[in-house]
């Protein structure tokens, strides 16, 4: 009965250490899978949903990153305009992007826009994964300013200081957007 009652001890024990290992693995796997979803899932925009909900344009925005910082609090939306402006740091730079709805004159005459881009000193186009970008320097401001009219936006980016062609590239091929609601 003792040798019985004894056997029954030591299987209860062993069982109890395999049951605690067991736990532990579990643990760590459920954990490990959570920790996998949490980076993979996509994250949240940077615009604030009070000026999402203000537009009825598409607003296209840099995705962040380490070379692509939001200044958070520069997120504005101008009533009277129509339009939001928000500033990203890109290439040690700051970029200053205003975006409003595309105007009806840019849309009824082909040549509108383009002759708009001369205007402002336009020397390089390319084509952008949201659509062509044009690059000026207008004479005013003396400052590198890229237009984008694409989706029933017009975007403006100026920055603070010269940017490669490459880089304008590299900026506007990592833009996504929000469409209105």
């Amino acid at each position: 009965m003792f040798k019985l009652r004894l056997k029954q001890e030591l299987l209860l024990r062993k069982y109890k250490k395999n049951y605690r290992l067991i736990t532990i693995l579990l643990v760590v796997i459920i954990v490990c899978i959570i920790g996998y979803f949490m980076s993979i899932s996509p994250k949240p925009d940077p615009v604030p949903k009070s000026i999402q909900n203000r537009v009825s344009f598409t607003i296209f925005y840099p995705v962040p990153s380490q070379q692509t910082v939001f200044k958070q609090d520069s997120f504005k939306y101008n009533k009277s305009l129509s339009q939001i402006t928000f500033v990203v740091n890109f290439d040690k730079r700051n970029i200053t992007f205003a975006e409003q709805s595309t105007p009806g004159s840019f849309n009824s005459s082909p040549s509108f826009y383009q002759s708009f881009v001369q205007k402002l000193g336009g020397y390089a186009t390319f084509d952008a994964v949201n659509g062509r970008v044009d690059l000026t320097l207008p004479i005013q401001t003396e400052e590198q300013t890229a237009i984008m009219n694409a989706k029933g936006t017009l975007l403006f980016a100026n920055s603070s200081g010269k940017i490669s062609e490459n880089n304008w590239k590299l900026l506007f091929n990592s833009v996504n957007n929000i469409q209105p609601k």
